[in-house]
């Protein structure tokens, strides 16, 4: 009788035994969900709360890089990037809200391409 299958099916069982443990441990290293900032109001009316934009021309905001949207943030509200709906929301944001917004949709899944 040939040892080969047996070997195989023994060398297997660690694995087949250890599965559901690896399954488990990674569904449970899931990023803790962000606290809704509290200016994010004056974004959804454009962007969204899941940060997809409602029409064309309006970005999605989802998924993108947090130092990026921080950035893009801080040059509206100084002007170094012009857009007059966008540089008034700005000039009305505090340096936490900047980056509670940032962190917020950076945060929130991208979703497909438009």
């Amino acid at each position: 009788m040939p040892r080969f299958p047996t070997l195989v099916l023994l060398s297997c069982l660690p694995l087949v035994l250890l599965w559901p443990v690896a399954v488990q441990a990674q569904a449970s290293v899931q990023p803790p969900v962000p606290i809704k900032p509290t200016k994010l109001g004056q974004c959804v009316a454009c962007h969204g709360v899941q940060g997809r934009g409602s029409a064309p021309g309006i970005p999605h905001l989802a998924g993108q890089d947090e130092q990026y949207l921080v950035s893009a943030l801080l040059a509206y509200r100084s002007g170094q990037r012009r857009s007059p709906v966008m540089n008034s929301i700005a000039n009305t944001l505090q340096p936490r809200d900047i980056q509670a917004l940032s962190h917020w949709y950076s945060r929130q899944p991208a979703g497909r391409a438009r």
